[in-house]
């Protein structure tokens, strides 16, 4: 039946810059291809990790299934380590991060995505 690997599949409005910013916060992209007309962009955390994000474009996914909500984002939380470190380079490059919070021993914060979808953080 199911099996230990996830797959989220984003929607976004540039997947080459969408791309470029994940891999700009420490993603590595898996595969890149062409599907009807557009390029489909897989990326992970890790190469060994069991959850990938796959990026369509908003337009393709509203063409192939105008029945899918395009612009709902899912509720991410990534655990990390080092989340100060991350929290510093999100800041150097600028992006839109909320500040770190403690929650009861766990460290959290928010940050958007170019397209301005959030996503939390926890670790320590």
């Amino acid at each position: 039946m199911f099996t230990d690997k996830l797959n989220v599949m984003l929607y976004v409005n540039d997947v080459e810059k969408s791309a470029a910013f994940w891999q700009s916060i420490g993603f590595a992209q898996v595969s890149k291809q062409e599907m009807e007309g557009t390029i489909v962009v897989e990326i992970s955390s890790t190469p060994t990790s069991h959850v990938r994000f796959t990026l369509y474009a908003k337009e393709f996914i509203r063409k192939m299934s105008p029945e899918v909500d395009c612009d709902s984002v899912p509720s991410i939380l990534f655990e990390v380590n080092q989340i100060d470190k991350l929290h510093e380079r999100m800041t150097e490059l600028n992006l839109t991060v909320g500040q770190v919070q403690d929650m009861g021993g766990i460290k959290v914060f928010n940050f958007a995505d170019i397209d301005g979808n959030y996503f939390a953080v926890s670790g320590n």
